[in-house]
This record gives C-alpha cells, sequence and structure tokens, in this order.
C-alpha cells in the first residue's frame, strides 16, 4: 500500500471509495513509537495496510464508526486510546446505536450501514485521553485539541514542528459541517474552528478530503462561514410558513446520498434544521407558529 507524505514522519493512509463516508482516511505517524490515528479506511484495505506497517499505538479522534470500525482487527496488539468524552460508548454497537441515530428504525439502519458496509467490529478502549493529552514521539510531538460541535468527543491534534494541524471530521469539505447528531452543535462548532484557526497551522489534513497545503486559513474562514449561509438559506425558506419535516425534506444540507442511505439523511438533516431553528428563534430571527417556522417582521 503506498501511503501519502504529509509532513516528516505523518503520512496520510487513503481509505476505500476515495475516503469518502461511510469510510474514511487514517493518519499513520512513523517515529520512535508507530501511531495509527483512526482505523476507517475499509475492510479490505486495513488487512493491506497492517499487513506491511506496524502499529504500536491507536488513537480515535472521535467515535463515529467510520472512524473506528476497524478497531477490534488491533484490540490485542496495540492500545487504544480514546477520547475521555466517548469512552462510554466506543466499542459498543447498540451504545453507540443509542448515541448517534433516534427511532427503533433508524438504529436498525445505522447498524446494518456500520457492521454491513463498514465492517465495524466490537472493541475496547484501554486508554483514554483529553485535552492536556500529547503524544511526545521524539522528532513528532502531536498535541490533543478538543473540537467539539461535529460530535461531543470530536479532537484535532497540532504537531508545531511541522505546522501540521490533523483535523479528522473538521475536514471542509464541499458538503460540511456536519452536525446531524442530537449531542452536535452549532455554537460549539464555531468555538472549535476559532480554536483551530488560533494555532495558524501552515497545512491540514482532513478525514474525508485529505491534505490541504495552500490557502488554509482562507479555506477554514470559508468553512465557518457556512453556517450563516445556512441561515439564510432556511430564512428564505421560511418565506411561506415551514416546519422542520418540511425543510429536512428538501434535503438542504445533502442533497447527493445513496438511496439506501435515504432514511438515516433524512434524520441527520432534520437534526441540523433543528439547530438552525433553535438559533433563529433565540436571536429573533424566526417565529415558531403553530409548529412551523417564519421569519420574523
Amino acid at each position: 500500500m503506498e501511503l501519502l507524505s504529509v509532513a516528516e514522519n505523518i503520512y496520510l493512509v487513503p481509505g476505500e471509495n476515495g475516503g469518502r463516508f461511510p469510510f474514511s482516511h487514517s493518519i499513520y505517524v512513523d517515529a520512535e513509537r508507530k501511531i495509527l490515528f483512526d482505523v476507517g479506511i475499509g475492510p479490505k484495505a486495513l488487512p493491506a495496510f497492517l499487513k506491511e506497517f506496524k502499529v504500536d499505538i491507536v488513537v480515535v479522534s472521535h467515535c463515529h464508526p467510520d472512524h473506528i470500525a476497524g478497531c477490534g482487527a488491533l484490540a490485542d496488539s496495540a492500545p487504544i486510546f480514546v477520547p475521555q468524552e466517548g469512552a462510554d460508548t466506543f466499542g459498543d454497537l447498540d451504545l453507540m446505536a443509542q448515541r448517534f441515530a433516534e427511532g427503533e428504525e433508524e438504529q436498525r439502519l445505522w447498524k446494518s450501514l456500520v457492521t454491513r458496509v463498514m465492517g465495524f467490529t466490537p472493541a475496547r478502549s484501554t486508554r483514554t485521553y483529553d485535552g492536556r493529552t500529547a503524544f511526545d514521539l521524539g522528532a513528532v510531538k502531536l498535541v490533543a485539541v478538543h473540537t467539539p460541535g461535529h460530535v461531543r468527543d470530536h479532537y484535532c491534534f497540532y504537531e508545531e514542528s511541522s505546522g501540521c494541524m490533523l483535523l479528522f471530521d473538521i475536514d471542509l469539505s464541499p458538503g460540511g459541517p456536519w452536525y446531524g447528531n442530537a449531542e452536535s452543535s452549532i455554537g460549539e462548532y464555531e468555538a472549535s474552528l476559532s480554536l483551530v484557526r488560533s494555532f495558524n497551522p501552515e497545512l491540514v489534513v482532513s478525514s474525508h478530503m485529505g491534505v490541504l497545503r495552500k490557502g488554509v486559513m482562507a479555506a477554514l474562514d470559508a468553512f465557518a462561514a457556512r453556517f450563516a449561509e445556512r441561515d439564510e438559506m432556511l430564512l428564505k425558506m421560511m418565506e411561506t410558513p415551514q416546519s422542520i419535516a418540511e425543510m429536512a425534506a428538501k434535503l438542504p444540507f445533502t442533497p447527493r446520498h445513496h438511496p439506501a442511505l435515504s432514511k438515516l439523511v433524512l434524520y441527520w438533516e432534520s437534526q441540523m434544521v433543528r439547530k438552525h431553528m433553535d438559533r433563529l428563534v433565540e436571536t429573533g430571527r424566526a417565529n415558531p407558529i403553530r409548529g412551523k417556522f417564519v421569519v420574523a417582521r
């Protein structure tokens, strides 16, 4: 398997489907100890990677299944570090389904996606980390940066000598940001983007888009601006009264997806629309009227 050099000792491990959901890229650090960040490259790619490369430590950026599906394959050979904020559900399919999907049908579909497509295997964390953690490997030092919003346990990692920030699911993709779980938060996401920008990274790596070496700050600013752009898009919809279900049915955030994911996508869209409605009402820009929302005049 060919890895992509990101910076000295840091490599991108390409995921199946170009790293796009339901898979993701991983990051491999080849230093005194060999660290693999995330294990969601896919059930075909993972055995090929493990055949060629040694892994001493596994670090999970957050507990979404497209980032941890293959952890079971490494559970007996390497310690698995999991964010403290997600350790209570990590690796347990039922607990993760309760956390990331609501309703029996949504949870059934979610479990099917995770097991049949992603190749999820159960695993337990052996250690946890938090915002005070750094992995110091001599030539490389990776500092954990807690960046909730996408989910409560999302972390980035900063490597100072290269100016490289591992963004994981702050992925700067055209379809992002994504905040479709009940625990996701627009306000926390915006604060996390401000925190990332404060490091002034020279290059960034994300789980689904890969490596960005030029225009990093501009890309982060444009990504952060999408929350306000989405507010305006939904306000335009509300020129006539709209319910959350009616707005979500228009798929304003995920117009393209695999048909098999339609019910889950609709659930995720509803979650994101609801978060925008909460803040638009709170800021006085929208009014709730008999179960629907209209632009405040």
